[in-house]
């Protein structure tokens, strides 16, 4: 899939013209971006089946961007980003990758102390070279200092919502060569962790030099590591690394089982096998005596040693081993709606009508639009005299619908002191009330428990969205006291919010275990910025599973007409 790397390009060329100071086409160049990077089929089918004018649709697309993208899916290069990047320092590109190292402070940074190297920076940082200078500030050196140490850890791990796309297509491909029997992907993919090291892909066939020979080519593929005749590894052009493995159909399941750990969960299975008189390993289980007993699928592998089969993502040995009942995971087909979405009344992409017609396809029953409030300047934030005007479009958009419910709602902010940035007069309009924090992240864990506590002891708000607020690999979330906010949740009857964007995937899957443990109602909120954004409910229903979380945990399972016993505003 190009998506990814299409996005990155983009978002480079708007880090790079920025720093130029180069007006407005920063901006173009983001927006093509995220549309992008959100789409959920990859570009060059979209321009194989409508050429140009099928780009152009894309949101933020137009005629030469469109090129641009046409040069990139033909020769996988972008000449004007070739010629763009050897007008900066090398090293510049990968100091922007920086949380909170802008391309303004980067081009500051350059110009006043020859910095053009994370290595470089962490050096300054470290000899308190920063402290000093216009803008800066010991606070601000023992911040960057965070952001260079999450950098080099994200690294090491990208996002899943980008990762699994790429594995996806990867799969799809293999899929098709009559020499493949099955094929997966496997590893901490398959169960859903938030970020991944690399992926792992099983395949089953009778002519396995067939199969990687045929991965190695695939056009996803940068450079070739190993290749062997059962196994190979490449590094695709999205900088993530893939390995095959082609093992004997008899062996799949158990290869499956292996490679898909966790690790402890796989040493708490195969104690188990050896109490048993076996032998597990990914070739199968065996007896003592060395012969094969089972391998074919997970679920034999399980029934042996007498489990029941346990769902991918919660194999963390985390106590799924050990219960008497599994849960009953969530899925995906359970969801009816969408509880955060934003459109173009405030910094979504799509108007309000268009993610309607959108969210019908999917099947869902409503749809919340959460546009953020006043103090979300930024974000071209809603007062109330606007919000007014969009409470009167979705009335008459919903006179027209049938079967199918725009709830009006707002993010409202959650301010210092945690009153609401919107007065109760206007609360009691809303159909939804999403209460969200986005400021003051220094705060310590008791401010910002008090903080929270005090909005969420409003009776008008509804749901608690993101609520540590961190960015995986960027911003790690502010501290909160579980124990008091999941109490007063219940008290409240809030909700608590997964969010299922890639980076935030928030609440993690720790505190959603703790949450199901309390009793406490979640939803999960795509926080959509554009259409294609609403397929990440993928990701926020993958989190909730990890963390043990059923449908009648998860509110968006309940249909339109169930919505009104636990919002206390909504009215069908």
């Amino acid at each position: 899939m190009k998506n990814p790397e299409l996005a990155r390009i983009f978002y480079e060329i708007a880090d790079i013209l920025e720093m130029q100071n180069v007006q407005w086409k920063p901006q173009a160049y983001r927006k093509a971006a995220r549309a992008i990077e959100a789409l959920s089929e990859d570009v060059e089918a979209i321009y194989r089946r409508g050429g140009i004018k099928a780009l152009e649709d894309i949101r933020g697309v137009g005629e030469g961007l469109g090129k641009k993208i046409i040069e990139f899916i033909e020769t996988g290069k972008v000449n004007a980003y070739e010629k763009l990047q050897k007008q900066i320092p090398k090293g510049i590109d990968e100091l922007m990758q920086v949380m909170g190292i802008g391309p303004k402070k980067v081009t500051f940074l350059y110009k006043k102390l020859g910095i053009k190297s994370v290595k470089a920076l962490e050096n300054a940082v470290k000899k308190h070279r920063l402290k000093n200078l216009s803008g800066f500030g010991e606070k601000t050196e023992e911040n960057i200092l965070k952001s260079l140490q999450l950098y080099k850890a994200g690294g090491e791990r990208q996002l899943l919502g980008l990762t699994l796309p790429l594995a996806e297509e990867i799969v799809s491909r293999l899929k098709r060569l009559k020499e493949v029997n099955n094929v997966n992907y496997a590893g901490s993919l398959r169960r859903m962790n938030e970020t991944v090291r690399d992926i792992d892909i099983l395949a089953t066939s009778s002519r396995p030099e067939k199969v990687i020979d045929a991965f190695t080519r695939l056009p996803e593929v940068q450079r070739v590591i190993s290749k062997g005749t059962t196994r190979s590894t490449v590094i695709l052009k999205a900088g993530i690394q893939a390995d095959l493995r082609v093992v004997d159909d008899k062996s799949y399941g158990a290869a499956m089982q292996y490679f898909t750990g966790s690790k402890d969960h796989n040493i708490k299975l195969r104690q188990i096998a050896i109490k048993k008189g076996y032998k597990l390993s990914e070739y199968g289980l065996f007896k003592r005596t060395g012969q094969f007993v089972t391998g074919k699928t997970e679920e034999e592998i399980y029934k042996k040693l007498n489990l029941p089969y346990i769902e991918p993502e919660l194999r963390e040995n985390r106590g799924e081993i050990e219960t008497k009942v599994l849960p009953k995971l969530v899925q995906l087909k359970d969801i009816k709606g969408d509880f955060h979405i934003h459109t173009t009344w405030s910094d979504g992409e799509d108007e309000i009508e268009e993610i309607a017609k959108a969210a019908q396809k999917l099947g869902y029953e409503y749809i919340a639009i959460t546009d953020h409030s006043k103090s979300m300047a930024i974000a071209n934030g809603l007062d109330e005299k606007r919000l007014l005007k969009q409470m009167a479009e979705i009335k008459k958009l919903n006179s027209r619908f049938r079967n199918f419910r725009i709830l009006a709602g707002a993010e409202v902010d959650i301010k210092a002191d945690g009153s609401l940035d919107f007065p109760n007069e206007m609360l009691k309009k809303l159909d939804i009330v999403v209460a969200s924090v986005h400021s003051g992240f220094k705060s310590t864990k008791e401010e910002m428990t008090k903080r929270v506590l005090k909005a969420i002891s409003n009776p008008l708000v509804d749901i608690f969205a993101h609520p540590t607020g961190r960015l995986i690999n960027k911003r790690p979330g502010y501290e909160l006291d579980f124990k008091q906010l999941f109490k007063a949740a219940r008290e409240n009857k809030v909700c608590i919010e997964i969010n299922s964007q890639p980076e935030r995937l928030d609440l993690n899957d720790i505190n959603i275990k703790s949450a199901v443990d309390s009793k406490i109602k979640l939803t999960i909120g795509t926080d959509t910025h554009s259409i294609n954004q609403l397929g990440f409910m993928e990701l926020g229903v993958a989190q909730a599973r990890r963390g043990w979380a059923e449908k009648k945990d998860i509110l968006n399972t309940l249909s339109l007409k169930e919505l009104p016993k636990h919002f206390r505003k909504i009215k069908v």
